[in-house]
């Protein structure tokens, strides 16, 4: 595991069980019930519960099912209560490109 500025970033981004029930209820807090699936888990960070990074495919209902890679934020207390803190869409750059956004 690599450490970057307090967060963890795991050397193989594996989803378990566990990541998918934090992304569920995440995603239960929202108005909005499209789905989401976890693909990858890009990092932690401990502070008085945990902060997890997730990458998600997440549908978008308002545009009729259309899927994007969504990286959402979310903390979980030492109570086990779980809050979707932060979604972002996933984007990279190469040394080729200004950069890139993936929809799946």
């Amino acid at each position: 595991m690599m450490r970057m500025e307090g967060i963890a970033i795991p050397a193989v981004p594996t989803i378990t069980a566990e990541h998918k029930k934090l992304v569920e209820a995440a995603r239960a807090t929202l108005l909005g019930k499209g789905k989401a699936i976890p693909l990858a888990l890009l990092g932690t960070e401990e502070v008085v519960g945990t902060n997890l990074w997730i990458l998600c495919r997440v549908e978008v209902p308002e545009t009729k099912g259309e899927e994007v890679l969504t990286v959402y934020k979310i903390y979980q207390s030492p109570e086990d209560e779980v809050a979707l803190v932060e979604a972002f869409p996933f984007e990279f750059e190469t040394p080729h490109s200004e950069g890139f956004r993936f929809s799946a």
